[in-house]
């Protein structure tokens, strides 16, 4: 065993650590409790080793005494501390000093009447042992599930202290004070709670302190965000009782104004509307800059025609640049017939909030607008917008700040304004994924610019639009659909007979547009991300919305006679079936503006590959894009399989969401025999019952299918 001699040496050397440890966690941690009384635990162990080496050379009651006295001290401190640290002062701490106190009396007893070595090392036992009862029920009980990784050093800890003096309660013999050191249960105790038992409680402490920080933030972080929504239903609130005093002015002011022959009065009045206008101004800017703290509400895209939609802009804000006489000029560097999916509404809020403010600060020159291509890949580009002017410039130190709320640069600071517009402009194109690049000099004008992703909206995929005659073209649809692939292809479809389409992706942001919009017809995904079609239909019923007597088609692959009666229950006009086919989906829009029934009818080969499918896609994309799809499809489809059967059993929430989308891919592919295994297995989980194998068997017939696909691709390379 270890030396006894070079283990009190030792001992006393990890109290000292533990000390310095313990210093240092309290001087960043002072405001915690018990931190500070925990620097004092091993101090004052420090000094009953001390005590027990002046016993071992004065042999009095007096010393040993001492010296026990210092050790049951210590024993309490420790149990104040942790007691402080977590609050607590229960029945079980006043339990845990009253046994300590019986202890402490026959230790004086075993010391001073009846000199007992091996009584006074059982009392020391039993101390020790209650101590570590009492500390592991703080743990456990209170701390683990606050400071869970604190506790576990604690508890192994306290567990090994626990059963070394209990082990040695039971298991040592008698001992003289000549054959003490040599005891093993004596030396091997002294190594567990002089040597060990220091490195742990300090790194519990620590570790504790640690995790008490993080909690704290995190409850800071809550009470900032519900700040954060009060002062935002605040603004809100209250934005309607400013703006009715104002408007009550402004008025007031207007009518003297119109009435009045006064020069005096004329320019009183003029001063009294232009400082309630720049109020309302400023209250618009908080409640905009208030709103995206508070709102965090999805984008809603739209096919739009980039080149007539930008006219459209530099219309509005033209005026504003002849008043001060600026050229003002759109440098359009892109595709004249490109349409992209993107958030209209928030785009141009960006575009008016960065040319306002060009025209704002610039008195001479010119304002333009650049719009280039970046990046171009088959289903997206990579749009620059620049906003460019001949203003004063800004100093360097102040670029970095302008996206800040409040702040202006020294320009702005002699223009006025609220040092809002690029706060909020800012943080609308981070809702969009992109950043806001400012480059100027002092001097030498400004450009202000942000590169944004955008898909390819569907009439960039085509110049001219064939119609059918006998069709009913430019409806206004809700297209309620969650895979990228349908999506793409219905509003494809659509666009052909020239119909307008909003989409929404989950069922809550299709019930939010069917309350600000009204809609011709809605097309309805009945398997979403957060809802059914059926729930969406329900709800429906019991809310007010714009489309009560808007038909509604399902859009689904679920198509079992059961389920189609559950859809024309819930009031479902009509079903169009899943792959799309452009025909049927053509007829169900035009029935749904009729009195015609309902055509319920699906036309699916069961095949290993429909070969027909690459057909129904020619009429809407390239064949670059066709063949991008089945290639990214067709490498990703094992690997997501394998994905979906880990799933299966562990997250069936998720397992149903990735089975719904690659079988809704796979039968628009033309992969009719493994999308339908794979809705089976969807239908299955839904049920609440197992795949039963279906899974693996899934496996299987996709590499038949794979087969059947390679076999097609290399007959007609060959051809």
């Amino acid at each position: 065993m270890f030396d006894p001699k070079t283990l009190y040496i030792t001992s006393a050397a990890m109290m000292a650590m533990m000390v310095l440890l313990n210093f240092l966690t309290w001087r960043t941690n002072k405001d915690t409790p018990g931190t500070l009384l925990y620097i004092f635990y091993p101090l004052v162990l420090f000094a009953a080793v001390i005590g027990f080496s002046v016993h071992s050379q004065l042999h009095l009651w007096q010393s040993i005494g001492f010296a026990n006295a210092l050790l049951f001290t210590a024993s309490i401190i420790h149990g104040f501390s942790i007691s402080q640290f977590l609050n607590y002062k229960g029945v079980e701490l006043k339990l845990f000093l009253g046994i300590t106190a019986i202890l402490f009396v026959g230790l004086v007893y075993f010391s001073a009447f009846d000199d007992n070595l091996r009584y006074r090392i059982l009392v020391s036992d039993l101390q020790h042992i209650a101590e570590t009862i009492f500390l592991l029920y703080l743990f456990l009980r209170f701390a683990r599930p606050l400071y869970p990784n604190g506790t576990i050093v604690y508890t192994i800890i306290l567990l090994l202290v626990m059963s070394a003096f209990t082990a040695r309660t039971f298991l040592m013999g008698d001992v003289t004070q000549f054959s003490l050191l040599d005891d093993n249960w004596f030396v091997t105790t002294l190594f567990i709670n002089g040597v060990l038992a220091p490195i742990f409680y300090a790194t519990g402490m620590a570790l504790l302190c640690n995790e008490k920080r993080e909690l704290n933030l995190n409850q800071l972080t809550e009470k900032a965000q519900k700040d954060l929504e009060i002062r935002g239903l605040f603004l809100s609130t209250i934005s309607h009782e400013i703006r009715t005093p104002l408007n009550g002015i402004l008025g007031s002011a207007q009518l003297v104004l119109n009435r009045t022959t006064n020069h005096r009065n004329k320019a009183y009045c003029e001063a009294i509307i232009n400082s309630a206008e720049s109020l309302n101004l400023l209250i618009d800017k908080v409640l905009d800059y208030a709103s995206l703290d508070q709102s965090d509400e999805a984008l809603y895209e739209e096919d739009v025609e980039l080149k007539s939609w930008l006219n459209n802009l530099c219309l509005l804000l033209s005026p504003l640049a002849e008043q001060k006489k600026l050229s003002f000029e759109l440098i359009y560097d892109l595709p004249e017939q490109a349409c992209y999916y993107c958030d209209q509404q928030k785009l141009r809020q960006i575009v008016i909030n960065l040319v306002g403010n060009a025209i704002k600060f610039t008195d001479k020159g010119s304002v333009k607008i650049r719009v280039e291509l970046v990046k171009e890949t088959n289903m997206d580009h990579t749009v620059r917008f620049s906003v460019i002017d001949s203003g004063p410039g800004i100093d360097k130190e102040d670029i970095d700040k302008l996206t800040e709320p409040y702040v202006q640069s020294s320009a702005g600071k002699i223009k006025g304004g609220t040092g809002l517009g690029l706060a909020i402009t800012s943080r609308l194109l981070e809702r969009l994924g992109s950043k806001l690049n400012i480059k100027s000099a002092v001097g030498q004008g400004s450009v202000f610019s942000f590169d944004v992703t955008l898909t390819l909206g569907e009439l960039s995929l085509v110049e001219q639009r064939h119609h059918n005659p006998d069709c009913i073209i430019g409806l206004n649809v809700l297209l309620v659909e969650d895979l990228d692939l349908n999506q793409k292809i219905a509003i494809e479809f659509m666009a052909a007979d020239e119909h307008k389409v909003k989409l929404a992706t989950d069922g809550q942001s299709a019930m939010t547009l069917l309350q600000q919009h009204q809609f011709d017809v809605v097309l309805l995904d009945m398997n979403l991300p957060d809802l059914t079609g059926q729930e969406v239909m329900r709800k429906l019923k019991n809310i007010e919305h714009k489309n009560k007597r808007t038909p509604f088609l399902a859009f689904t692959a679920s198509l079992s006679p059961d389920e189609i009666k559950e859809y024309l229950a819930l009031g479902i006009k009509d079903i169009v079936g899943k792959p799309i086919k452009q025909e049927k989906l053509r007829q169900a829009l035009s029935d749904s503006q009729s009195a015609q029934k309902p055509n319920i009818s699906i036309e699916l080969t069961d095949t290993l590959y429909d070969d027909t499918a690459v057909n129904s896609l020619k009429s809407g994309f390239s064949e670059d894009e066709i063949s991008s799809v089945y290639n990214e499809f067709v490498l990703s489809a094992r690997n997501k399989l394998i994905h979906i059967q880990q799933l299966e059993g562990v997250n069936n929430d998720q397992c149903i969401k990735l089975l719904h989308r690659q079988a809704g891919t796979a039968l628009q592919l033309g992969f009719n025999r493994y999308g339908l295994a794979l809705k089976k297995v969807e239908r299955r989980l839904l049920d609440g019952k197992s795949s039963d194998g279906e899974l693996t068997q899934a496996m299987n017939l996709w590499q038949q299918s794979l087969e059947a696909y390679l076999s097609f691709i290399r007959k007609n390379t060959l051809g």
